[in-house]
Formats: C-alpha cells, structure tokens, sequence
C-alpha cells in the first residue's frame, strides 16, 4: 500500500528505522533504499530514481535517522488520502507561508508554522515541536519538512524533483511542496509523531548558497500561501528569524555579506541589531559567553 523511499548514508541509522517501520507501519509496505556512499547522488535524483519503481498508489520519502511513535502510522496516512482526495502531500512539519526572502520552511511566525516532531539531541536532552495546537489532527500549509515527505504517486508524477537545478540535499522539499500546492491540498498530520534522532539541518555555507541559488531561480513564484495568510509584517519577521538562526553556523564573510545585500536588508534600520548578531556572533563565541552567564 505503501512504497518508502530512503536516501541511506548510515547503515545503523538505516537498520534501526527499518525495523521501527516494520513494527508500526500496520500496513502492506515495500522500501526502496539508495545506498548514497556507494553511488553519491544528489537527493532529487535518488527520489526520482527511487520513486520510478514503487509498485503502491502512496509513497513515502524519508529521512533515515528518524523513529515512528505512532502505532499503525501507514494506515492513519492511507486513510486521509482515501478520505480527502483533495490532500496530495503530507508532512510533520511545514508553513502556511513561503517567504520570497531568504529562508527555508521554517517562517518563526507561530500561526503559520506547524510542526509534529521530537528532536532527540545526541547528549540527551529532547524538544517537542507541536505548534500550534490543533483543532483537528490536520493542518493545511504550502511548504513542508523534508524529513517526511508522503504523496500520492501521481502528484511525484506531475511535480517529480527538481534535479536539473537541485542537485545537492537541500531545498528540494521546499520546490517539491509548493509546486504540489498548486495542483492538491499540502497538510501537516498531528496524528503521526516522529522522533528525530540528529539535531537536524547544518544552516553553514552550504545551505546559504543554495538558499540564494534557490530564491533567484522561483523569485517571480514566490512568496505562496494560504489565501489570508499574507500579511504586512510577516516577511519582516520571517527575515529576523532566520538572521537569528544563522547566527548560530559558521558561513563565511563572503556569503553572510551577499545573503544581506541581495535583499537589501542595510536599509532597514530595524534589522541593525539583528544584523550585528548575524555577523558577529558566532565569530565573537557570544553564544558561549550567553551560556555561561545563564548557568550562573
């Protein structure tokens, strides 16, 4: 019923999720996994490749280093699909709003952010991301996480992977998920919980220039969202957001200096304080010295 597609670069991480699938998928299933360390390809590619052979109607593109919490997972998807022929694609992570400034799914604005994940951090600690609370166990958005990318196998048709111009391992889920909403409904799942068991994306040089590459190529598609969901404010926020993620990864003077001055952002004086800590901060170790003092 289901076909999972797997781009696989660790064999313990890949061992452990299979047998967590076997044991909670509760339906008819088949994987297809590409081994990335004996023939590295870019992810599009993979999926592309990989999703060509599913034999199921649903299909499912995830990451390896994940855990399902929900029993009977496979058939919770099934049946939203069978339920809501409007839903194509479904995620436990998205937005109602795609910026057409520099981010990636993640907008930081909590209305328009959804999120059903546990990230389980290699020194112990655990956060949960529910936002927000639903009234219902879905949630439709524009753009989704590509740490769970469900969609019936006619939509992959139509959309497929951009890998002409994405032939890396990011953004893939963002250009697959918009595309997508213009032809089906794109929904987060509250009913599907997955833990994941890395910290998750590295935002450093390398998704900052793809991150530029990808905004120029859809800059006459984007911003997408939710009719209602556009607001006046909201980019701005967005833009803070990810100047606060940043801070935190180590990218370099060329391509923080490029990332502000393709979108202008010296002349809004609003930003300064955000801008600095983007420059400054992880050159400057501030991010320790905050730690220290808050342990005090």
């Amino acid at each position: 019923m289901i076909s999972i597609v797997i781009c696989s670069i660790n064999q313990h991480f890949l061992s452990q999720v299979k047998e967590n699938i076997s044991s909670t998928i509760g339906v008819e299933y088949e994987l297809l996994i590409w081994d990335n360390l004996q023939d590295s390809k870019g992810i599009c590619e993979v999926y592309n490749t990989m999703a060509k052979q599913a034999r199921f109607e649903y299909i499912c593109f995830l990451h390896e280093d994940i855990l399902f919490e929900t029993m009977n997972w496979g058939h919770k998807i099934s049946s939203i699909f069978l339920n809501q022929p409007d839903i194509g694609v479904i995620g436990v992570a998205g937005s109602k709003y795609k910026s057409g400034y520099l981010s990636g799914w993640y907008s930081g604005v909590k209305e328009l952010d959804c999120a059903n994940i546990v990230h389980r951090y290699s020194w112990g600690d655990e956060h949960v991301l529910l936002n927000p609370c639903p009234d219902s166990d879905l949630e439709e958005v524009v753009c989704i996480d590509g740490v769970f990318i469900c969609c019936r196998k006619k939509i992959w048709e139509q959309v497929g992977f951009d890998q002409e111009h994405l032939n890396g391992f990011h953004f893939y889920d963002i250009d697959f998920s918009t595309k997508a909403a213009s032809l089906c409904k794109v929904a987060v799942s509250f009913d599907v919980l997955i833990t994941h068991i890395t910290k998750g994306g590295d935002f450093g040089d390398s998704w900052v220039k793809i991150a530029m590459d990808y905004h120029k190529l859809q800059e006459k598609k984007l911003p997408v969202y939710i009719n209602g969901q556009a607001s006046l404010g909201v980019d701005k926020q967005i833009i803070k957001s990810w100047l606060d993620v940043l801070k935190n990864y180590r990218i370099s003077w060329g391509n923080k200096f490029k990332w502000l001055f393709i979108q202008k952002l010296f002349l809004k004086p609003r930003l300064y304080y955000s801008i600095l800590k983007f420059l400054l901060y992880k050159p400057l170790g501030l991010r320790y010295i905050h730690k220290s003092v808050k342990q005090k």
